[in-house]
């Protein structure tokens, strides 16, 4: 992918259900996405989470890509689209 856009890369949305977008804005916590990409594309990448009315949490580079579709599997045992969170100790309060 970075050779056909020429500039750094990220890897997000595909742990998150389609057909719950609409009920975003509905949840008492603003709900995760996990991405993982380069530095340099960070701030763009965490705007455009936001933008879509989910918290950014950066899972490291983009060697971390492989981990994210296999996080799929376990979001999909789940039994049915879900919301997910993670935060670090302290940053909810």
């Amino acid at each position: 992918m970075k050779s056909i856009v020429g500039g750094p890369v990220s890897k997000a949305f595909n742990l998150n259900f389609a057909r719950i977008y609409d009920v975003i804005d509905t949840q008492p916590i603003r709900p995760s996405n996990l991405y993982c990409g380069a530095d340099e594309a960070r701030e763009v990448t965490e705007q455009l989470i936001r933008d879509a009315g989910y918290e950014p949490t950066r899972a490291g580079g983009l060697e971390h890509a492989r981990l994210l579709e296999e996080n799929l599997r376990l979001l999909i045992a789940l039994d049915g689209p879900v919301f997910y969170r993670y935060w670090k100790p302290g940053e909810l309060s």
